[in-house]
This record gives C-alpha cells, sequence and structure tokens, in this order.
C-alpha cells in the first residue's frame, strides 16, 4: 500500500508539472505570437456573447464561437513557426520590397486586373491565398514537398453549401488563387472590413477597420509584419529583383503610413461608379455572410446603413489619396470600363507607364484571357440602383474615364 501510494503521488505531482508546463508554454505562445492585436479579438467575443440586438440566433453565434476558440487554440502553433523562420531562415530579411499597389472599390474590377498582372512571373511576385492564411516559410516548403500545391488548387475557400456555391460564383476563390493582403489582415490580425462579413454586428463595424485609431505602436507593428510576410514570399519564390504586387479594397486608411515605409511605390486605382460596384458588393457581402455564418446580414436592424455609410466614407477616402496624397507621378489611374473593354491595351498602358517590358508571351496570355471575358457567361445577378452620397466620388470616376480614353487615344 505504500508503494502504491507514493507511485499515486509521484502519477499526481508528474501530471502537475506536465499542466504547469502546458500553462508556460501556452503563455509564451500567444506572448510572443506577431498577431492578431488581443483587444479586435476580445471585442469580437464581446459582441458573440453580449449583443443581444440581432436576429443571430444561437447556431449563428456558436460558428462565430468556434472561429475565436479555434483561433486561440493554434496560436501557439502560429507562433513556434514563426519564431522557427525567423531561427531556419534568417536571410529572408534581406529581400528587398519594391511595391505595386493596386486600389480600388470592392467589385471594380481589382481581382481580375490582380490577377491578370500577377500571371506575369517573371515581373512580379504577388501572394497566394494560402500563403497569407500561413505565412510560415517553414510550413510552405513543406507543403511543397509534400506535392500539396496541386492539391490545394482544388481546394475552394468557399464551403459546400448552396450560399458558399453562390459566393463562388462571384468572386472565385481557392486556396492557391493569388489574393489580395485584406486575407492576412483579417485571418491573422482580425482587423479587416473582411471580419465584418463573419461578424456583421453594425456597432462592431467602426471600430474593425479603423486603422488609424489604433495605438501607434500597433499600426507600426501591423505594417512591420506584413512587410516581413512580404519578404518571406519574396525568400520562398527567390523573387530578387521583382516588383511585389499587391492588392487592397475598402482598407484604404492605412497608406498614407505605407508611403512613409514605401516613399517609391507605385499605385495602379481601378475605377467603377457607384451604382455599379455598390450593387454587386452589397450582393457578394450579403451571401459571404451567409455562407460564413448563416444569416442574411440585410435582416439584422442597423446592418444596411452601417455598410453603405462605411462604404461612403471609403470612396471619399480614395478620392482623396488620388487627390492629394499619393504624388501623381507615382500614380496610375484605371476606370472599369476601359480596363474591362480591353484588356491587353490597358495593360500595355499600364507597362508604359511603370516602364516595364511586355513579353510576348504575356500578350499572348491577355489576349487569351480577353477572349474568355468576352465569352464569359455572369450566372448570377444583382440589384442596380443609385445609391445617394457617392456623387463626388462618380464625378472623380467619369474623369478618369475621359482622361484615360485620351490617353490612349495619344
Amino acid at each position: 500500500m505504500p508503494g502504491q501510494c507514493q507511485r499515486s503521488e509521484a502519477f499526481i505531482f508528474k501530471t502537475m508539472m506536465l499542466l504547469i508546463l502546458l500553462i508556460i508554454v501556452y503563455f509564451l505562445g500567444f506572448k510572443l505570437s506577431p498577431f492578431p492585436y488581443w483587444r479586435t479579438y476580445l471585442i469580437l467575443w464581446k459582441h458573440v456573447l453580449f449583443d443581444r440586438e440581432t436576429h443571430m440566433n444561437l447556431g449563428h453565434k456558436m460558428k462565430q464561437a468556434w472561429f475565436l476558440m479555434k483561433y486561440a487554440l493554434l496560436t501557439p502553433l502560429w507562433t513556434a513557426l514563426w519564431w522557427l523562420d525567423e531561427w531556419l531562415f534568417p536571410d529572408y530579411k534581406h529581400c528587398t520590397v519594391r511595391p505595386v499597389f493596386i486600389l480600388g472599390q470592392p467589385r471594380s474590377g481589382t481581382t481580375l486586373l490582380h490577377r491578370t498582372l500577377a500571371s506575369d512571373e517573371e515581373t512580379f511576385v504577388a501572394v497566394r491565398h494560402i500563403e497569407w492564411r500561413f505565412p510560415y516559410i517553414f510550413l510552405q516548403r513543406l507543403i511543397k514537398a509534400c506535392g500539396l500545391s496541386e492539391r490545394l488548387k482544388t481546394m475552394d475557400y468557399w464551403p459546400c453549401t448552396e450560399a458558399g456555391r453562390q459566393a463562388a460564383l462571384m468572386h472565385p476563390n481557392n486556396l492557391y488563387d493569388w489574393e489580395e493582403d485584406g486575407i492576412f489582415y483579417e485571418e491573422c490580425f482580425l482587423h479587416h472590413f473582411f471580419i465584418f462579413l463573419r461578424f456583421p454586428y453594425p456597432n462592431l463595424l467602426p471600430y474593425l477597420d479603423d486603422y488609424p485609431s489604433l495605438p501607434a505602436h500597433i499600426q507600426r507593428q501591423m505594417l512591420d509584419i506584413h512587410h516581413k510576410v512580404v519578404q518571406k514570399i519574396l525568400y520562398i519564390r527567390n523573387g530578387k529583383g521583382l516588383r511585389y504586387l499587391s492588392k487592397e479594397v475598402t482598407s484604404h486608411n492605412k497608406f498614407a503610413r505605407l508611403m512613409q515605409l514605401y516613399p517609391d511605390a507605385k499605385f495602379i486605382i481601378i475605377l467603377r461608379n457607384s451604382a455599379q460596384f455598390m450593387g454587386s458588393l452589397s450582393a457578394l457581402v450579403r451571401i459571404s455572410t451567409h455562407a460564413k455564418v448563416g444569416i442574411d446580414p440585410k435582416l439584422i436592424p442597423g446592418w444596411e446603413a452601417a455598410f453603405v455609410q462605411r462604404m461612403k466614407q471609403d470612396s471619399l477616402l480614395l478620392v482623396d489619396l488620388c487627390n492629394n496624397i499619393i504624388d501623381p507621378k507615382n500614380q496610375i489611374q484605371l476606370p472599369f470600363k476601359g480596363f474591362i473593354k480591353d484588356i491587353e491595351e490597358s495593360v500595355r498602358y499600364l507597362y508604359g507607364k511603370l516602364d516595364i517590358t511586355l513579353t510576348e508571351s504575356h500578350i499572348k496570355y491577355l489576349k487569351e484571357l480577353q477572349d474568355k471575358q468576352h465569352n464569359r457567361n455572369i450566372c448570377y445577378a444583382y440589384d442596380l440602383h443609385d445609391f445617394e452620397g457617392f456623387e463626388n466620388f462618380d464625378n472623380f470616376v467619369n474623369n478618369v474615364d475621359v482622361q484615360f480614353n485620351k490617353a490612349i487615344l495619344i
């Protein structure tokens, strides 16, 4: 009996030590994690647990809670992978980031333009969805070594539901597609307009993407970590001398600070009038939220007003960036109508402005893409109507259209 008691005490002691060790490891995992901004994480939990002024039921809230729980459970693993990169691949920090930023409102041709230019891999390095979600050199090399790249091309971002299939028609997205920087800020920092698609609480939206109101050290941290992630992708691709091709929509309030980080950056701004982009965007946001959470957000009191107001503000910010903040010699303005009408001519125009040589192989690709675009069968519909408060933005878009047509004729 004494021996059995001693073994029991030893087992209890070892179990307690193991639990203490796990707690320490988890604490360090959170403490040393490069992301997210934990205040955002806690605010998301606050809305899930205490916001009752919505039509979201327990099932909707459970999906949101599971998303947040998974994030916390996996944070120590992502922390370990981040610091493993620092130990194994420190040379990634020597990569120089020379960005070309594509800006514009959602549903304005930004994805088509981004993926069209990204296909020129002799000129640009763009980031794939899987790389934004898991920005770790060790893990990305492991994926490649295991031959999983081809499988990722068949893995859809959207769930296999009716809403997911409709969302995929509007914005095709598999995990191997080139995607925008917003995926990183959404998936890793939990601070971006895209988070609103999963947590459609009207009172939450003003905070979720108000980058300038964040503490200064958090603003620096977000952009510093983003810079390191881009360096990692350049390192993986052996992209020395290539330009980093970025795309950002709806979150243009970071660019005043980004211009300090990249004073020689070039900007391509693609523009579409508000009736068209807002009609299409409203439909996509609604179906995206339904695919992710299971609810049409238009049923939530105050949701539509908050969403439209957010897009008004961002439209005016985009105009201000073009007119007052970005140096005219560093920006190229492109109308959506002109780009869709003649992709090859538009890309020739952009390359001329960027002083880039357009290769014969890419010209051939552009011609094939134009044929596909002309023969494209749009399998979705959306309401087209005017939205009040976008008059200044639409005047700016019309002026860009006129100036582009003059430039092409010259």
